[in-house]
């Protein structure tokens, strides 16, 4: 793949993780992300000024969106452990009631 083309693929990419990122579809950008990595591997050290500004952005938004991903990450989290907790409350309830 010509080098212009697989920057102008890795931004398209990159675009679509940041959308999928954006509604919280992790499966979608996770796989979008594994298509993209090869990519990313198979470029030289040598890249135009153009390219690495690209490639610049594209550093950018993977941060953003790690970043997004933690906070989901913690957010799901504690949804978890609140759906447990009162999981253990109902179970706790069920039990005292029969008596």
């Amino acid at each position: 793949m010509e080098s212009t083309t697989l920057i102008d693929r890795i931004w398209q990419l990159t675009k679509s993780i940041e959308q999928a990122a954006a509604v919280a579809e992790w499966e979608r950008a996770a796989q979008l992300a594994g298509e993209r990595s090869p990519l990313l591997m198979s470029l030289s050290a040598q890249q135009t000024d153009a390219a690495l500004e690209v490639l610049r952005e594209v550093h950018a938004i993977d941060a953003r969106i790690a970043a997004e991903a933690r906070l989901a990450q913690t957010e799901l989290d504690t949804e978890y452990r609140a759906a447990m907790q009162a999981t253990r409350n109902v179970n706790l309830y069920q039990r005292v009631a029969q008596f």
